[in-house]
């Protein structure tokens, strides 16, 4: 699979940092390179570099700077350290981006480079209390390019934005590429809460716990418009105990309850007796009546469940979970008479799968039993089909854009105007010449960029007439723009998702270059579409293709 390489994702932060640089019009920079990694490598004059865990003594003592950008270490050992009126114990990478903000204009703004959690840890709120009590605020949380830091760490760090100026909010956004870091730089320069990290976005001061929980919640909340008629209770008010063991000693099975696993990625269970893993490992739950432990322990499994779990684990290394977040978990509980229909019919889908495990054994020594089941069995398996790709499309829009994922909200119409351009069909065709041409993705046609499943019967409707002709337009515009030797690694179909009209393209990646029109190469980056020329497109083509 081809990734993107360390210097495309040191360019992305090269090109971030001087739109900053721009924006806050900076005159003279500082930039820190202390850590054995190099993320800013920037080359203007404008700079003074310091180096080393000494780089204070090459520096004039009363120097001023504009800007400061710090390539800090990360995770070191703690020393004790004095800032201001604080007294701290804190990482000696923490001790360095403290002593920076001496260096700091009134006016100016500072960038470092700090691990992931940054704040949401015990030392990190107390560091940030100190931070304000000496009138530096964070203003910016940005996630960096992932695996910018590999083969030194797999850990993705993040860039903190200080300046004294105090904000109610923080801007968050990730970086993805050198067109999109510059964009979500002037969007925080300009104030643009676009809500997506893709653009920016902004989240209360003092509320940031990671882009991982970040993105979690946001599918958590397009996740739970599903479950909108159930009542939603939390852990600590449906468990009347939650018991655990030290490591070696053995749970003592209870009824009704469940057993949520502390950390790794092991499932819920109902009895202790289906544990993978050793006992001390487990929080039995024990329930009270309003809840069915086959009922709670099977939502936990599902796609919801499993997200509200892994928003709640901390560590920076081992994600683990504990008590008292534990008791935070929220649960979508159905009325008690809801839950057994719900495994009953769980029940019931076990039996089947069962029955065709059967079946499928016995068939090579039974061929002619097959004939008088198989339309029953054709007609479940396309009701099961139906309902697999209306689950498969729900998830991929929680997913969100990424470079294997693409919304578009029409394939012609402009939803305002209401009339058919040029220039939306063109961005649906470089999508797919883009996924062609990289490793393949999957593009929905009647989904917003707000994740929201708009449809398009509208469009079929006015220009189309029916399905049919819409989708004979589709392919003669594959036919025509991109040719019929791609057939075989585009495949399409509509299909109906709450009430409402999908176009759903998948594609695979191609052997062979795809040119749009004869004439235009493009490939996927994270989230976007990018145009190759020249030089840059020769390289890529001759890597990529093997040619």
């Amino acid at each position: 699979m081809n990734k993107m390489d360390k210097s495309t994702k040191i360019n992305i932060v090269a090109e971030f940092a001087n739109e900053v640089k721009i924006l806050a019009k900076s005159k003279r920079c500082l930039r820190l390179a202390i850590s054995n990694f190099s993320v800013f490598d920037i080359e203007d004059s404008n700079f003074d570099i310091a180096s080393g865990l000494s780089w204070v003594n090459e520096i004039s003592h009363d120097a001023k700077y504009d800007l400061i950008l710090g390539d800090l270490p990360l995770g070191m050992n703690r020393i004790n350290f004095e800032f201001g009126d604080n007294k701290l114990k804190i990482r000696r990478n923490w001790v360095e981006l403290l002593n920076a903000l001496k260096f700091l204009k009134i006016n100016g703004v500072a960038i470092f480079l700090v691990e992931p959690t940054v704040f949401s840890l015990n030392d990190g709120v107390e560091i940030e209390n100190a931070l304000n009590s000496e009138g530096y605020f964070v203003n910016a949380i940005f996630n960096a390019p992932q695996g910018i830091l590999q083969p030194e760490t797999s850990i993705t760090p993040v860039f903190i934005l200080i300046s004294s100026k105090q904000t109610d909010s923080i801007f968050i956004a990730e970086l993805y590429n050198e067109n999109q870091s510059r964009e979500v730089a002037k969007n925080y320069f300009s104030n643009v809460d676009s809500g997506d990290l893709k653009h920016g976005m902004e989240i209360p001061q003092k509320s940031y716990q990671g882009f991982h929980r970040i993105k979690i919640k946001q599918q958590i909340e397009k996740l739970e418009t599903q479950y909108k008629e159930y009542e939603e209770y939390t852990i600590g008010r449906l468990a009347i105990e939650i018991n655990y063991v030290k490591s070696g000693e053995k749970l003592k099975e209870k009824g009704n309850s469940i057993y949520i696993p502390k950390i790794g990625n092991s499932p819920v269970i109902s009895k202790i007796t289906d544990a993978n893993i050793k006992h001390h490992n487990y929080f039995q739950v024990v329930l009270g009546e309003k809840s069915i432990n086959e009922y709670v322990s099977a939502f936990f499994r599902s796609d919801l469940g499993r997200l509200i779990l892994e928003s709640l684990t901390s560590g920076l290394f081992i994600p683990h979970l504990n008590k008292r977040d534990l008791e935070q978990a929220t649960v979508a509980l159905p009325a008690f008479k809801e839950q057994k229909q719900i495994l009953s019919t769980q029940k019931k889908l076990n039996d089947l799968k069962q029955a065709i495990d059967v079946f499928d054994s016995e068939l090579a020594l039974n061929p002619n039993s097959s004939s008088s089941i198989v339309g029953q069995l054709d007609s479940m398996l396309e009701a099961i089909g139906g309902l697999t790709d209306i689950d498969r499309i729900h998830n991929i829009i929680r997913q969100g854009e990424s470079k294997y994922i693409e919304f578009k909200e029409t394939l012609n119409l402009d939803v305002r105007k209401k009339t058919k351009e040029k220039y939306i069909v063109l961005a649906v065709l470089k999508t797919v010449v883009a996924f062609l041409n990289t490793e393949g993705g999957i593009l929905l046609v009647g989904v917003n960029d707000n994740k929201d499943i708009t449809g398009i019967e509208s469009e079929i409707k006015k220009f189309h007439k029916n399905t049919d002709k819409f989708l004979l337009h589709f392919k003669n515009l594959i036919k025509t723009r991109i040719g019929e030797g791609f057939y075989p690694f585009i495949e399409y179909k509509p299909i109906k998702v709450d009430g409402k009209c999908i176009l759903m393209v998948e594609c695979k990646g191609s052997p062979s270059p795809c040119y749009l029109d004869n004439a235009d190469f493009y490939v996927r980056t994270n989230p976007a579409t990018d145009k190759l020329e020249g030089p840059k497109l020769v390289e890529y083509v001759n890597n990529h293709f093997n040619l």
